[in-house]
């Protein structure tokens, strides 16, 4: 009887992520892009009333998949975040589900693959997984040389490890390359104010 409890706690656990990270309320759809609307499964708790084909036209075949990488952002957001137990558990099952979209995509030059590496990258900084993370930050950037968020971890990455001087050319790469990004243009008066401040002071950069 002892052990029908546990399995039954397991499955329940299970459960509640939907398995994947399903979304299962709207309040879950908070916070999401607003593309996941219309996704698999997920239209069936949003009530999108738009046509799956008119999505499909809009971003290709691709996105009759894309309700997977929602389900991973529902977990990284939600279940992960009410989980820290076991949040590196859940981090990985969102992995897994970013995975089966990138598998499924046959589009090279599919929209949202930048942002989907992003968010890969960013989900593996979670896990404390630096090294594995980096190259699909480089990824989306060679896929969309003026995608700012990217270059933005990048360069974090960089002062995080101490090498300021490598986030500063990130960073003006990105500024080079994105049409001035505001948000990259204030990280990197930020990031020059503090190496001034250093060298002021004597302290190392």
């Amino acid at each position: 009887m002892k052990w029908f409890f546990v399995l039954f706690s397991l499955f329940a656990s299970v459960s509640y992520a939907g398995g994947d990270g399903e979304i299962t309320t709207p309040a879950q759809l908070i916070g999401l892009p607003g593309y996941c609307r219309g996704t698999q499964q997920v239209r069936n708790v949003s009530q999108d009333p738009t046509p799956m084909s008119a999505y499909v036209e809009k971003y290709g075949y691709t996105y009759t998949h894309l309700h997977h990488y929602c389900w991973a952002l529902n977990t990284e957001n939600s279940i992960a975040m009410n989980n820290p137990k076991d949040g590196r558990f859940w981090l990985g099952t969102a992995i897994e589900n970013i995975d089966y979209v990138l598998r499924n995509n046959q589009d090279p030059k599919f929209i949202l693959l930048p942002e989907i590496y992003a968010s890969k990258a960013r989900i593996l900084f979670k896990m404390d997984r630096p090294d594995d993370a980096v190259p699909w930050l480089k990824k989306a950037i060679a896929l969309r040389s003026n995608y700012s968020p990217a270059y933005a971890r990048l360069s974090d990455y960089y002062v995080e490890k101490g090498d300021k001087a490598e986030a500063i050319k990130i960073l003006k790469q990105g500024i080079a390359k994105s049409n001035k990004s505001d948000m990259l243009i204030h990280r990197l008066r930020e990031l020059e104010s503090q190496n001034g401040a250093a060298a002021k002071t004597g302290t190392p950069k």
